[in-house]
């Protein structure tokens, strides 16, 4: 759809003029991400917020609307969708700068709908903060979120400082004694840190990252547990991040690395510079003959089974949406999106009966809570409710 078709049929809209297919269309294209460069340009903030809110009132009352099957809000669908000439897939519009559209489910019940939406256990599950630890080389423990603004610590000639906007900062003296750092966040936590070359670092939840206070005259190296974003200070050493099956080096880059055990790919997504990956035998051993270099947009993949390192283009937004704030899915599955969930809202999933294979693509913000991201899911007919501190996905 041309952004002046759009924009003809958002006019129709405001006027009460939209007939139930530009509806639908707009429903569907609100927010896509092919026109989110500038098509709200012509948008005030506060229009385009009513506006959301209009939307969002709209579906929900499609939902309501179970005795009408001549407008479905979803349709089942083969994966080889033509995402321009999709009518029924309806987006949810997120407090006007979210949304999340989703391909092909099954009805449920409305009735089942209705009781999750009341269920008061969610109010309990609040998204993720910033909120970390920092273990230092006497086995120290400080949890950042009780430390007010200024010097933390000092080891050694290096300084810690966390800033007025929460960010940790490492800065050494020349010549100090390098000693070993770690830094973990739990499930429904992050942070972001300045390593003392001045590499930014933001850690994603549950995740930690080794690293020394200052580095040596020969290597820059530091071990990671989860996932994080590199911005790597360009200098004469080359950079590494190790992780337990494969090597990143580079000299000065931004790229994403995933290695979530439970994702079982260790995924690592370039977004500037080139960097090189090599997979590590047990140790640290490096397999010089399975290794590959890439180029900015492209993703390497490699299993934990395999020496195979799979190169791939790849929209790099949808890896590093975490670090800028909500989630972003391109054609994933239920268990791929629960995972995350998981992760940031420190929930459990528990899955009963048979597990789609419905694939869903869209974004929202992180800063929503749980019960806002269940309520997406289940425009798409996903049977999802809360008990407790889980979330259970039922068919």
């Amino acid at each position: 759809m041309e952004k002046e078709t759009f924009l003809k049929i958002l006019d129709k809209y405001n006027n009460g003029k939209a007939s139930d297919e530009e509806m639908q269309f707009l429903c569907a294209y609100y927010q896509l991400f092919e026109l989110k460069e500038d098509v709200f340009k012509r948008v005030d903030s506060e229009a385009k917020k009513r506006l959301g809110d209009a939307i969002k009132l709209d579906i929900d009352k499609k939902l309501e609307e179970k005795e009408n099957p001549s407008h479905p809000i979803l349709t089942r669908s083969n994966r080889k969708i033509n995402y321009k000439l999709v009518i029924a897939a309806l987006l949810a519009v997120v407090i006007g700068i979210g949304a999340f559209w989703l391909i092909g489910r099954q009805e449920h019940d409305i009735a089942e709908q209705k009781k999750v939406n009341q269920e008061p256990a969610s109010m309990l599950i609040t998204p993720g903060k910033d909120d970390a630890i920092l273990v230092l080389a006497d086995g120290t423990s400080i949890v950042l979120n009780d430390v007010q603004k200024g010097m933390v610590s000092e080891q050694k000639g290096v300084q810690i400082e966390k800033t007025a906007d929460g960010e940790l900062q490492y800065r050494a003296v020349e010549g100090s004694a390098p000693v070993e750092n770690t830094i973990a966040t739990p499930k429904g936590g992050q942070y972001r840190l300045v390593l003392a070359d001045g590499t930014k670092v933001w850690l994603n939840a549950a995740s930690s990252l080794r690293f020394p206070t200052s580095f040596s005259a020969h290597e820059r190296a530091v071990h990671l547990n989860g996932e994080a974003y590199f911005e790597v200070m360009k200098g004469d050493k080359p950079f590494k991040v190790i992780s337990d099956n494969q090597v990143v080096e580079v000299l000065g880059t931004h790229f994403n690395i995933n290695t979530y055990k439970e994702e079982t790919t260790c995924k690592t997504t370039l977004v500037e510079g080139s960097v090189r990956i090599t997979k590590l035998a047990e140790g640290t051993q490096e397999l010089s003959h399975t290794s590959k270099v890439l180029r900015p947009g492209q993703q390497a993949i490699l299993s934990s089974l395999g020496d195979k390192i799979i190169v791939e283009a790849v929209d790099t937004e949808e890896f590093i949406a975490w670090k800028e704030g909500y989630f972003k899915f391109e054609k994933a599955n239920i268990q791929t999106i629960m995972r995350q969930v998981a992760r940031w809202y420190n929930v459990e999933v528990e899955y009963r009966g048979a597990v789609s294979n419905d694939l869903f693509v869209g974004e929202i913000n992180r800063s929503e809570d749980i019960e806002e991201m269940l309520r997406v899911l289940r425009l798409g007919k996903i049977n999802a409710f809360i008990e407790g501190r889980k979330v259970i996905i039922s068919n």
